[in-house]
């Protein structure tokens, strides 16, 4: 190879976004770039239960080459068609509620997206089918536990997963060390720099030297590069979330009698909300909360209240954290991925899509050895945007949730700070106006990861949210009002979906039967790994 060119990749940190940026460093350089991850033998991987967006599957797995079955069985993989709000409206005390954020875009009608039909028949007709179940035909399957794909394996449905991210690291580090990637357990103490301020080497506890030409930070939360070497700073955005904690716990399932959800639950709690994460025979959850609200013993005895009985012995983490990113997520010849780069407080499963989306623009903008400035700062452009877009998505849960009941909702209604640009969404929204309309059809918009970078968060999204907590505009689009074509269209739509619901209930198997043969595959397929 040339030798202006990048030879040898360093990545401290060997989590599952450690792991993640190695094999797909090696999967988008063919292999001709020597790479090294170090990890720490002593400190023990954040890994929860984990939840994810569709593009996992297209831009990770199959960019690695790796089916479902070769995979998912290793890490108690199970689908994920999308996300079910409950209690976001109402507390339990009142009834409670529920609404679904799933995936899939939702149909336009010569540019009026379906969406803004449902706002009309809403606003208008009192109309008394909820947006998603009313623009989606899956949203019945999901509540009957059904897999997104049939037996013939044709998927009815997008989907994502959830497994257990510790088992995802191990499975990946597996595949590797047996591709030539070196794996290296030393606790590094210190990096040194050259001249130009650019990382030369890291150092071990025994003083051992490890020199690259590039430097990816997955350390986590401790920044050890991007942070205690180069000092780059952070951006909080504590004014505008007030979660700051996490406790994490996990259960045996017995999915033979009682399915397998295919959907994350976030449940509207007194200081936060709790999330539970489905996987094959276990699950990951857990209570994301603002210390400034409740304890975290007070928090802990919620945990287990919610629980019942299954809680009563199991083994709880405290995890804290700080929504917040760099403000430059690459620095020198140091590229921080996962938690050193940036942090969301996990409302909409985006952990690992930082990780692999920031790993797709450092492909799209790989740099020679020396490293041409245009190239760092095109990166950062995007990391910026891809951050900050998906802060201003979670603050509008928060601001949104009907909530009153407790001082956390009451702060989140009144006292966090609303981005401009979030600002500017809500002011389109009540007009009556679409928000960030694509006019792309699922296959495009799927089809293309730059293309879904750019338009991550869509009209779909976005109404998904403000409908499923009744936050409706002040009045319909006015162009409706003289399109009964289109009125007309979607009532058809609406009709044509509800039938559809109907043979999805009847032909999609229960994920668990669709697991179980995903499962048994693995027992009869010689893997291309190292076991």
């Amino acid at each position: 190879m040339n030798s202006d060119h990048i030879q040898n990749i360093i990545v401290v940190g060997g989590g599952s976004s450690g792991w993640m940026a190695a094999t797909y460093l090696h999967s988008s350089l063919n292999g001709l770039v020597n790479i090294t991850v170090i990890e720490s033998p002593t400190i023990s991987r954040i890994g929860v239960g984990e939840a994810t967006v569709t593009t996992i599957k297209t831009e990770f797995f199959d960019r690695l080459g790796l089916s479902e079955a070769q995979w998912m069985p290793e890490c108690k993989g199970s689908y994920k068609m999308g996300i079910r709000y409950a209690n976001w409206k109402k507390t339990p005390e009142e009834g409670g509620d529920y609404f679904y954020h799933i995936f899939g875009e939702i149909p336009y009608i010569d540019e009026v997206p379906l969406t803004h039909v449902w706002i009309k028949k809403r606003l208008e007709q009192n109309y008394n089918i909820p947006m998603a179940y009313a623009c989606y035909p899956g949203i019945a399957a999901m509540d009957l536990k059904k897999s997104p794909k049939l037996h013939n394996n044709i998927q009815a449905h997008y989907y994502a997963y959830h497994f257990d991210a510790t088992l995802l690291a191990s499975y990946l580090a597996r595949w590797s060390v047996s591709r030539g990637i070196k794996h290296v357990y030393d606790n590094l103490t210190h990096a040194e720099l050259n001249a130009q301020g650019n990382i030369s080497c890291v150092v071990g506890a025994g003083g051992k030297k490890y020199a690259a030409d590039l430097f990816i930070d997955c350390s986590g939360f401790s920044g050890f590069l991007i942070e205690k070497t180069l000092k780059e700073p952070i951006v909080s955005f504590e004014n505008s979330l007030l979660t700051d904690r996490a406790i994490a716990v996990n259960f045996n399932e017995n999915p033979e009698t009682d399915g397998i959800r295919p959907y994350t639950t976030a449940t509207a709690m007194k200081a936060g909300w709790m999330w539970e994460i489905p996987h094959f025979d276990t699950s990951g959850n857990g209570y994301v909360y603002s210390s400034q609200f409740i304890s975290d013993s007070q928090a802990e005895q919620e945990v287990r209240q919610f629980f019942g009985k299954k809680a009563e012995k199991a083994d709880v983490r405290i995890i804290k954290f700080q929504s917040r990113r760099r403000q430059n997520a690459w620095v020198k010849n140091c590229i921080s991925i996962g938690l050193s780069s940036n942090f969301l407080e996990p409302l909409e499963s985006t952990g690992l899509y930082f990780v692999y989306a920031a790993l797709y623009q450092l492909i799209r903008n790989f740099p020679k050895k020396i490293i041409d400035p245009v190239l760092r700062d095109k990166f950062n452009q995007k990391i910026r945007f891809m951050v900050d877009e998906m802060r201003d998505f979670i603050i509008m849960h928060f601001k949104t949730c009907r909530r009153t009941d407790t001082p956390f909702w009451l702060a989140n209604k009144h006292e966090t700070v609303v981005p401009d640009s979030l600002q500017k969404i809500f002011e389109r929204h009540q007009s009556g106006l679409p928000i960030k309309t694509t006019h792309q059809s699922d296959i495009k918009l799927y089809a293309s990861f730059g293309v879904q970078f750019d338009n991550f968060w869509t009209n779909t999204n976005y109404q998904s949210i403000l409908c499923g907590v009744e936050v409706l505009p002040d009045t319909a689009l006015p162009l409706l009002h003289y399109r009964d074509d289109i009125m007309k269209k979607g009532e058809e739509l609406f009709k044509h979906y509800q039938l559809e619901s109907q043979r999805l209930i009847n032909t999609l198997p229960s994920q668990f039967d669709y697991l179980s043969k995903i499962y048994a595959m693995k027992n009869n397929t010689v893997l291309d790994e190292v076991k």
